[in-house]
C-alpha cells in the first residue's frame, strides 16, 4: 500500500523567487518615491515664494518701494534646515522687515527664507539685471540642504519674472 504525500505549504524555490520578485519592485518604487519626496519638499519653497512676491507688491503699492533694501540678503533667523527635516518657523523671532510683509509659513519648514530689495538699476544677479533700470526691485531666496551632503539647495524669485528659478550640484533650472 502506498501512501500519497501532503503537499501543503511552499517549496523554498517558491519563496526564494517571492523574494527576489519583491527585491525588484523595491529597487524600482524606492527612488521614484524619493523623487515624489523631494517634489513635496520644494513646492513648499515655490509656494511660500509666491507668498513673498504677492506681500512685497503690496508693500510696494503701499509705500513705493519693497521691503528689504539691504547690500545682503534678509534671511528669516530661522536656522537653515542641514538634514532635510522640518523646523519651527518661530514668528517671535522674525524681525521688523518680516514682521512689515507678514509673510509666514504654516507650522515648520524645510527651507530657510531671504529676501533682497533695491532702487532703479542696482540690482544684478550673475551680471542680469533684476528688474528694469527705472524701476525697484526685490529677489526672494530659500535655501536648505535638502539630503545633509553638506551642498545647499537654492529656489529664487524675481519681481521682474513670475519664473522661479532652481539650483543644484547641476546649476540653475
Amino acid at each position: 500500500m502506498t501512501r500519497l504525500r501532503s503537499t501543503q505549504g511552499f517549496t523554498l524555490i517558491e519563496l526564494m523567487i517571492v523574494v527576489a520578485i519583491i527585491g525588484v519592485l523595491a529597487m524600482v518604487a524606492i527612488p521614484a518615491f524619493g523623487s515624489y519626496i523631494r517634489r513635496s519638499k520644494v513646492s513648499e519653497a515655490v509656494s511660500f515664494l509666491g507668498e513673498i512676491k504677492q506681500r512685497q507688491e503690496a508693500y510696494r503699492a503701499e509705500f513705493g518701494t519693497y521691503c528689504g533694501q539691504e547690500a545682503d540678503y534678509h534671511f528669516h533667523p530661522a536656522a537653515v534646515p542641514t538634514d532635510g527635516e522640518k523646523v519651527p518657523w518661530d514668528g517671535a523671532s522674525a524681525d521688523a522687515e518680516w514682521n512689515m510683509i507678514g509673510a509666514s509659513p504654516d507650522g515648520h519648514v524645510y527651507f530657510q527664507y531671504g529676501f533682497i530689495a533695491g532702487p532703479p538699476g542696482t540690482g544684478t544677479a550673475g551680471g542680469v539685471a533684476l528688474g528694469p533700470a527705472n524701476e525697484f526691485w526685490f529677489s526672494s531666496q530659500a535655501r536648505t540642504d535638502m539630503d545633509a551632503d553638506g551642498d545647499e539647495f537654492f529656489v529664487e524669485g524675481y519681481s521682474a519674472t513670475n519664473n522661479i528659478y532652481m539650483s543644484d550640484a547641476k546649476g540653475w533650472d
